[in-house]
């Protein structure tokens, strides 16, 4: 028995490596439009900036710090595809540690190979470029190891793991604020396995506050609270708010998208199945309700989200469903292996109809392709966005970057309106304004304040004139304008580029302005 275990253990191995070998060519992607976003605060994190008060982007400020510490790693666009890969791992071998301390090892393995083969972001659209290393994915992994602490807990000494989950909660709230409602989660994993004490809400709180503080400290020592306050959660309130008809939408957005979405995603068809499956077997063992807390929860995080239905906000919920199949798939064929044999076909055929195999396939074939020089760059990133219907384009943000790398002199600011500020990574430049995307402008937020709104741009844009201006000219329409057409149409806007600045050839997809010569 203990060799067939053996056995078993290096087979799975064998399988999760597979599935991450698959995930390798992704190594070659560019950078997302939101990746950018990071990219560029965590690059002026890195040169003793602060993210809101020096570039101004609504995520919370852990993501920045991730990014800061993936760029002094790697200064490459492959930083992005790199963490989403060691992350993918590291929730992987996480989920087989805490399937095997909540039911047994084949939970485990289960959890881990569904995770890794139902996960990964190929299956998306544009090869998953714009789901890659969000804060979702972070998110994913730091609850996964916040949840093996607090099942180890339950037969060994616990005070510093209570501490430690708490910890890793409040590291994933510090990414994003709604995955608070993990630690709820996990305190409800408690009191299923008859574990919650005031020394463990206690230690938890504890541990909580610690990455929450530490935040709070280094922006008070910037005397940017405030711009911390109003970009993450007056922002995001209103961001939020807008999907949303009133109450009743929000709670009927919450109780039917998670059948939507397993229509979509064959992870949550196979983890909805089990979380059914754990319901009805939690008659004989409650503990089993754990993976079902934890994938409500992660419901209810989406929800607070939005009803956007962006990619990136599932992402958070795909350790919880992977358990949750894993965990029921144990039971049912331990008791019913033959009536089961019908039931993993159907699940199966499931699988394979939700799940677009073939763009899986093609979407990796294309990568690995140019990693070993079978395709040109430019075929490579044209694959990635269309720069005339679509808000993100990675060939015509990497054509920006080529020119703002040479019409601009490498300490001289210039300005990208749009959604395209991997242009600034790319191309090693700082933005004249912290709004180095449009958004916030066009949104019109914080408006009537000093330092936001048209008025707070175009104070940075004098006090720090660029020598380039490139205008994106569709990015937004209908959420908002698009960024070319609101700049010229706004006329302080119009009107200080005019004075000073004059039109020249760019890259499809932007106005492209530079700074007029003075007369000699």
């Amino acid at each position: 028995m203990r060799r067939l275990c053996h056995m078993t253990n290096r087979l799975c191995l064998a399988l999760a490596c597979v599935l991450l070998a698959v995930r390798l060519p992704s190594l070659v992607q560019p950078m997302g439009a939101d990746q950018g976003l990071y990219a560029y605060v965590g690059e002026r994190v890195l040169h003793g900036g602060l993210p809101y008060r020096d570039a101004w982007d609504q995520k919370p400020p852990a993501i920045h710090v991730a990014y800061a510490a993936m760029r002094a790693a790697w200064p490459k666009a492959a930083a992005v595809p790199g963490a989403d890969l060691a992350l993918a791992a590291l929730t992987a071998f996480l989920l087989w540690r805490l399937g095997t301390l909540l039911a047994a090892p084949t939970v485990g393995q289960l959890a881990a190979l569904l995770f890794l083969f139902l996960s990964n972001p190929s299956f998306a659209r544009l090869g998953g470029v714009s789901v890659r290393a969000q804060c979702e994915t972070f998110i994913a992994a730091a609850v996964t190891g916040a949840f093996v602490l607090l099942a180890g807990s339950r037969h060994k000494p616990a005070g510093w793991r209570f501490a430690a989950a708490g910890v890793l909660f409040g590291i994933a709230f510090t990414f994003k604020y709604n995955a608070a409602v993990y630690a709820g989660a996990g305190l409800a994993a408690l009191l299923l396995w008859n574990r919650l004490t005031r020394t463990a809400v206690v230690a938890m709180a504890a541990g909580f506050l610690l990455p929450v503080a530490g935040f709070l400290a280094w922006f008070a020592v910037g005397h940017a609270v405030r711009a911390l306050y109003d970009a993450t959660i007056t922002y995001n309130l209103r961001y939020s708010g807008q999907t949303y008809a009133g109450p009743v939408h929000a709670v009927t957005y919450l109780l039917t998208f998670p059948v939507r979405h397993a229509r979509v995603d064959a992870l949550w068809l196979v983890g909805g199945a089990g979380c059914a499956v754990l319901l009805a077997a939690a008659l004989r063992g409650r503990d089993r309700l754990v993976p079902v807390a934890w994938v409500a929860a992660a419901c209810l995080s989406i929800a607070i989200n939005g009803s956007r239905d962006l990619p990136q906000y599932f992402i958070q919920a795909g350790p919880a469903l992977a358990l949750a199949a894993a965990w029921a798939g144990s039971l049912l064929w331990t008791r019913w292996r033959i009536v089961n044999l019908a039931a993993v076909a159907l699940v199966a055929v499931g699988v394979w109809r939700v799940n677009d195999f073939s763009k899986l396939a093609d979407n990796t074939w294309h990568d690995a392709r140019y990693a070993v020089g079978r395709s040109s760059r430019t075929d490579h990133l044209a694959r990635y966005g269309d720069r005339t219907m679509r808000k993100y384009s990675a060939l015509a943000m990497s054509e920006l970057a080529a020119e703002l790398d040479r019409r601009a002199a490498p300490n001289e600011p210039v300005f990208v309106f749009g959604f395209s500020s991997g242009a600034y990574v790319e191309a090693g430049r700082v933005s004249a304004s912290r709004f180095f995307w449009s958004r916030p402008v066009i949104a019109g937020f914080n408006a009537g304040r000093p330092g936001y709104g048209v008025s707070g741009l175009l104070e940075d844009l004098r006090r720090h004139p660029p020598a380039v201006v490139a205008l994106q000219q569709r990015d937004w329409y209908p959420d908002v304008d698009d960024s070319a057409h609101f700049f010229m149409s706004s006329l302080p806007l119009a009107g200080w580029l005019r004075a000073s600045y004059e039109p020249v050839q760019g890259p499809a997809g932007f106005d492209l302005w530079v700074r007029r010569q003075e007369p000699r």
